[in-house]
C-alpha cells in the first residue's frame, strides 16, 4: 500500500466517522438528519453567490487558494441566510475567485494520474466542515470559464472520474453534478462519457446544468439543474419553471440572478421546482 494510499484512508476514515457513515457510502443515510447524507430533494435551499454580480463564489470553497478563515466566512454567511445546502466545484480553473484548482492540485488540469494528497486532504477536511455545520453538499465536478480542463476531463473521464471517487470526494454528495454550464464546452460524447463514469463510482442522482434557457443534455441526467439569463420577474420565473419541468426531470432552479433572490426562489418553488441557488 503506498504512502498516499493510507493517507487517504485514514483522512477518509476520519472523515466518515465524523458524518457517521458507514463504509464510505452515502447509501448508508437515506435521512436528512445531522451526520448523514441528505437524499437529493432535501437539498432545497442554497445560496451561491454574493456581493457585486457574483463576486462572491461559495461554490469554490473548496479551493486552496481560498484561506481557511474566508472558507468559514462562506459557511457561515450560507448558513446566516437560511440555506440547508452547499454547491462545491472540485474542478475548476478559470471561474471565479480562488480559481485555478483540482483534485490534483493547485494550476492542475484533471489527468488519469494520482490526485494530490495534499488537496484531497483540504477538500474532505472542508466538506465535513460543512456537514458538521448541518449543510448538505451537492458536488459539481467541473466548473466553467475552464474549457480546456473540462476536455481534459472528458477525454479520460473514466480514469478521471475513478480518482476523485477513490479518494473520497463524492462519498458525502447528496447529488453530484456533471458541470456548470455543460453545453459550453462538452459537446454530446463528452457530456455522456461524464455522466457515464460518475455513475460508475457514485450511485445516486446525477445533475445536469446547462447555459441560459437550455437543456441539451437533462436527458442525461436524473435532476436537471435550469439556469435563466437574470432580470426575469416572478411571473416569468414561474414560466420557466414550468417549461423546465417539461423534460419530465426535477427541476432545482440553480441560477435564476447573479446574487440572494428570495422572492424569485419563491416564485420558482411555487412553480414546482423542488431546489433553488439563490435563496
Amino acid at each position: 500500500m503506498s504512502k498516499w494510499t493510507k493517507l487517504r484512508d485514514k483522512v477518509r476514515a476520519k472523515i466518515l466517522s465524523i458524518l457517521g457513515l458507514v463504509g464510505g457510502s452515502a447509501a448508508a443515510a437515506p435521512a436528512a438528519s445531522a451526520g448523514r447524507v441528505a437524499p437529493w430533494d432535501a437539498c432545497t435551499r442554497a445560496s451561491c453567490w454574493g456581493g457585486s454580480n457574483a463576486s462572491v463564489r461559495v461554490m469554490n470553497a473548496l479551493s486552496p487558494r481560498m484561506p481557511e478563515a474566508v472558507f468559514r466566512e462562506r459557511v457561515a454567511w450560507t448558513k446566516g441566510r437560511g440555506a440547508d445546502t452547499i454547491h462545491l466545484c472540485l474542478v475548476n480553473k478559470g471561474d471565479g475567485e480562488y480559481a485555478g484548482y483540482s483534485p490534483w492540485g493547485v494550476g492542475r488540469r484533471p489527468s488519469a494520474g494520482a490526485t494530490d494528497a495534499d488537496v484531497v486532504k483540504r477538500m474532505l477536511e472542508r466538506i465535513a466542515y460543512c456537514r458538521a455545520q448541518g449543510l448538505a453538499v451537492v458536488i459539481w465536478l467541473q466548473a466553467d470559464d475552464s474549457s480546456d480542463w473540462a476536455r481534459a476531463l472528458a477525454s479520460n473521464a473514466d480514469r478521471c472520474v475513478a480518482r476523485i471517487a477513490e479518494a473520497g470526494l463524492l462519498d458525502a454528495a447528496s447529488t453530484v453534478v456533471a458541470g456548470l454550464e455543460m453545453d459550453e464546452y462538452w459537446n454530446a460524447t463528452h457530456a455522456r462519457a461524464v455522466v457515464s463514469a460518475i455513475r460508475a463510482h457514485y450511485h445516486y442522482k446525477v445533475g445536469t446544468h446547462h447555459t441560459g434557457g437550455r437543456t441539451t443534455f437533462a436527458s442525461l441526467g436524473d435532476i436537471l439543474f435550469y439556469q435563466v439569463e437574470p432580470g426575469r420577474s416572478a411571473a416569468q420565473i414561474k414560466a420557466d419553471t414550468k417549461s423546465a419541468l417539461k423534460t419530465g426531470k426535477p427541476v432545482n432552479f440553480f441560477e435564476l440572478s447573479r446574487g440572494p433572490a428570495r422572492d424569485l426562489c419563491k416564485a420558482a418553488f411555487s412553480a414546482g421546482a423542488f431546489g433553488v441557488g439563490n435563496w
